[in-house]
């Protein structure tokens, strides 16, 4: 008897292994496990340049779906932040500009319909999506150089139904977090084609 009660646990501990990996999945792709952006930990992009000016040409909606005016800190102040910390004027001469095309965040409702996930009985109902659109300029009137850079990234997350106030912002601030993240190591990889104005 005792034999087989043994082999009736083995066999349920067994069909359960493959729900809790599952559930290992579902909370590793959460709103709340990413892992972070931290700018001060990044390089300065060094630019042979005397000065950076910022442009912010988005203007803010206040409309639907649209957020930014409720977020903690807007796409374009985590752009303008980005910029006055990693892009550095060190030249004698030149005019680098970076102007803020895009910097949108807005919110879309998911279909509610029942899926498996369901079963953890906190379905994700709405997303918020962040799009961050650059131009950087650099001219140089000593040789004549010219060049420039389109920059594009963008994130999006997704809020449980049961997620506080404090967890919605804090979900946001992730999103905008993981967008900056992304514009910095897109803007690094382009940013090789105009190395001549790099020091």
């Amino acid at each position: 008897m005792l034999n087989i009660r043994k082999n009736k646990i083995s066999r349920r501990a067994f069909n359960i292994f493959p729900f809790l990996v599952l559930s290992l999945v579902f909370i590793q792709n959460s709103a709340f496990s990413d892992t972070k952006f931290k700018i001060m930990d990044m390089e300065p992009i060094r630019l042979d340049v005397k000065n950076i000016i910022i442009k912010d040409l988005y203007s803010i909606s206040f409309q639907a779906p649209f957020v930014e005016h409720r977020m903690r800190r807007s796409p374009s102040d985590g752009l303008i932040g980005w910029t006055r910390t990693i892009l550095r004027p060190v030249g004698s001469d030149g005019i680098a500009t970076f102007s803020i095309l895009e910097a949108s965040a807005s919110l879309s409702s998911i279909d509610s319909d029942f899926k498996f996930l369901d079963l953890f009985k906190n379905k994700q109902t709405t997303k918020i999506t962040i799009k961050l659109l650059g131009k950087l300029e650099i001219e140089k009137q000593g040789n004549n150089q010219t060049g420039y850079l389109d920059i594009f990234a963008s994130s999006n997350k997704t809020a449980p139904e049961s997620a506080s106030i404090t967890q919605l912002e804090n979900i946001w601030d992730n999103s905008l977090n993981i967008a900056i993240g992304k514009f910095d190591e897109e803007f690094r990889k382009q940013i090789q084609s105009l190395s001549q104005f790099l020091k």
